[in-house]
């Protein structure tokens, strides 16, 4: 039986890439609307699934899948979807090494892998990871200026070049035998492996505050390069004020009509993007605020601003309404370990625990970048960290 499959996504989503390469996987045809470059299709997205949010997938007419919710994609196709992962999950794929995350550290390790012929694949849900999401990325040795889609293409394609296989695709889980790891996938399929690289990065966090769930893709949002174009020419705010914050608000007020960034603390971004902010015409600033409640009707219309020292907090005059059609969070990261819990040594943050060589507590099991315990969380270290956990696993294998 076919179906008809409409997919609303913008070019630079990763989930969006992830979906449709889902879809192209699966041999599952579909019509595509970049709701960047067509109003027409946006509008229609919004109102169809109650969204601001991409990717949104349109099964049939009626079936709609908001996010890359694959399993809720498989479960509308119905039999072709469902033969395919049978079919898929009960083959077990044999492997000497897994890499199990396709960011900075993913990528890089693989690339390596597969210039010493390893017998390897990496998986990974969202090629490039969350430096894809990175509006610039200024700081990576000889490419300055680099957008991250841009420096993650580039990486994913030396990888490809030297023979790497990258799958996209989510681990769901992982268990030991001996020596031998079985990792399984969102896709159905099974691989075993001798050894295991963990380089899952790190996910943006939520605040916590009254509302923040119910307008989770209804204007609250964590990722500008994926929904940032829907806001174009509206009123948004960021909040938070390190790095992450700062290159978000700097990315949407090229977008927007105006960005209020709101920040607990001074901003403690680098001075670099500081000064560049300070030179934008469109943002305004709630220094010494945080966001207290969510509010609107089907969508997010205003933030409660509370402040968090001073007088007027002493006072109980600490609450502001302030009118937005958006709202990015930036105020930190944590780890993508779940999946790893109870196999693998992890410190209070849910980060994996390595060593200067990128060794875990269990033999064969090592990691590497953002999702470990190492102090520095940047690209160039992650590269590093990567290529250093592929040659400890390569020692681990010849040993």
């Amino acid at each position: 039986m076919s179906h008809d499959v409409v997919v609303y996504s913008l070019p630079g989503c990763p989930h969006c890439k992830a979906l449709k390469a889902f879809l192209d996987k699966h041999q599952i045809a579909y019509t595509n609307f970049d709701v960047g470059a067509d109003e027409e299709a946006a509008d229609y997205m919004i109102k169809i699934s109650g969204q601001r949010g991409v990717p949104v997938t349109v099964i049939d007419g009626d079936n709609i899948v908001v996010g890359d919710d694959t399993k809720k994609v498989m479960e509308f196709l119905g039999d072709p979807v469902s033969a395919v992962t049978e079919i898929a999950g009960s083959k077990i794929s044999n492997h000497d090494l897994v890499i199990i995350g396709a960011g900075a550290s993913g990528l890089s390790a693989a690339m390596y892998g597969a210039r010493k012929n390893m017998d390897m694949v990496v998986i990974g849900g969202a090629i490039g990871g969350m430096v894809s999401q990175s509006y610039v990325v200024e700081n990576y040795p000889g490419l300055p200026d680099i957008s991250g889609e841009d420096l993650m293409k580039r990486i994913h394609d030396h990888c490809l070049k030297f023979g790497g296989v990258v799958i996209e695709d989510v681990v769901t889980g992982i268990s030991a035998s001996g020596k031998v790891f079985a990792i399984e996938t969102m896709g159905g399929e099974v691989f075993t492996a001798k050894t295991v690289i963990a380089a899952t990065g790190r996910s943006p966090r939520l605040s916590g505050a009254k509302g923040e769930a119910e307008y989770l893709g209804k204007g609250v949002a964590i990722c500008t390069t994926c929904d940032g174009p829907m806001y174009k020419n509206k009123v948004v705010g960021v909040l938070g004020g390190g790095n992450t914050a700062i290159d978000m608000a700097l990315e949407l007020s090229d977008i927007a009509s105006t960005v209020h960034l709101i920040s607990r603390s001074p901003l403690k971004a680098d001075e670099i993007l500081v000064d560049r902010l300070k030179a934008k015409k469109n943002i305004e600033y709630h220094i010494g605020q945080t966001i207290s409640e969510y509010g609107g009707g089907d969508f997010l219309e205003y933030v409660i601003l509370q402040k968090v020292r001073g007088i007027t907090k002493i006072l109980g005059q600490n609450k502001e309404k302030l009118a937005v059609d958006g709202l990015f969070l930036g105020i930190g990261l944590d780890s993508n370990t779940h999946v790893f819990e109870g196999l693998v040594a992890m410190n209070s943050n849910k980060e994996i625990i390595v060593d200067v060589d990128c060794k875990t507590n269990v033999p064969g099991f090592f990691a590497a970048g953002d999702v470990t315990s190492i102090k520095a969380k940047q690209v160039a270290s992650s590269v590093g960290e990567g290529v250093k956990a592929l040659l400890s696993a390569y020692d681990y294998l010849k040993n």
